[in-house]
């Protein structure tokens, strides 16, 4: 991708479900954690190829969002924005910060 962009992180705790302790009282058995790599691009004049998502391909990316803006490049050429999420990378509880 050509252009501006910028990362974010998305996490997700995993757990067994909430298990009753006493009446009303209930705690969350937890077991790990699942990152996911956001790519937020503002302008790009490219976009992703069906092989960098997963599933035939082998790609890594679970989803890919695009918006075509209103004006193009100082070159003429149209521009996009929008964001990618790359697959889920497991993490240890104790891993997070």
């Amino acid at each position: 991708m050509d252009g501006e962009s910028y990362e974010t992180y998305t996490y997700k705790l995993r757990s067994a479900g909430p298990t009753p302790m006493s009446p009303g009282r209930f705690v969350t058995q937890t077991f790990g954690i699942d990152r996911n790599k956001i790519t937020t691009y503002t302008a790009t004049t490219t976009v992703n190829r069906s092989s960098d998502m997963t599933g035939l391909y082998g790609g890594t990316l679970i989803s890919s969002n695009w918006q075509r803006l209103p004006y193009l490049s100082s070159v003429g050429n149209q521009l996009f924005s929008g964001s990618t999420t790359e697959q889920p990378v497991w993490l240890d509880q104790d891993e997070l910060t």
